[in-house]
């Protein structure tokens, strides 16, 4: 079995930091921060789009008093033709939103001849939102830590950070 070099794992944890846990005991990084007093702004006042830092994609966000849904739109127009897409859903649970992020992205195959050194893999990581002001939204999701590309299937995750700030 072989599993993805650093650079994809870093690019791939950059590029979703959600999902898919093996180990279902595995808990939120307890440094999470409370949600603030700002935490559930009407949507009408936060923007639309945003970008991540950690990964560089940017997201279309949809908030509701219950609802926090975001979708990746700057996929490369290659991965878009071939079904690459980041959906993330998760509902108001107490101070924050939890659910989860459905990912279908392009994987690069170690190895593999050229035009058949990616796949696409489809997954799903856990996501919580801990704040949503109109200057940032933050919040810890799964990552990938260790992924089998030829089964597409994930081996470990691992608690990440994230900062998303409004696209200028």
């Amino acid at each position: 079995m072989k599993t993805a070099g650093f650079e994809w794992k870093r690019a791939l944890i950059a590029l979703l930091l959600f999902s898919l846990s093996t180990a279902a005991a595995q808990k939120p990084s307890t440094a999470a921060k409370p949600a603030t007093a700002n935490s559930n702004p009407a949507s009408s006042q936060i923007p639309k789009i945003w970008h991540s830092e950690t990964t560089q994609h940017d997201y279309q966000v949809e908030l509701t008093k219950d609802l926090f849904r975001a979708d990746w739109v700057n996929i490369p127009p290659a991965a878009a033709k071939q079904g690459a897409g980041i959906h993330t859903e998760c509902r108001r649970t107490g101070s924050k939103w939890v659910g989860s992020t459905s990912i279908k992205m392009l994987f690069a195959v170690p190895g593999a001849p050229q035009g058949k050194d990616t796949k696409l893999c489809s997954l799903t990581m856990r996501f919580e939102v801990d704040s949503v002001s109109p200057e940032k939204i933050t919040g810890h999701s799964e990552a990938l830590h260790l992924f089998d590309v030829n089964t597409c299937r994930v081996q470990e995750t691992k608690w990440g950070e994230f900062t998303w700030i409004p696209k200028k």
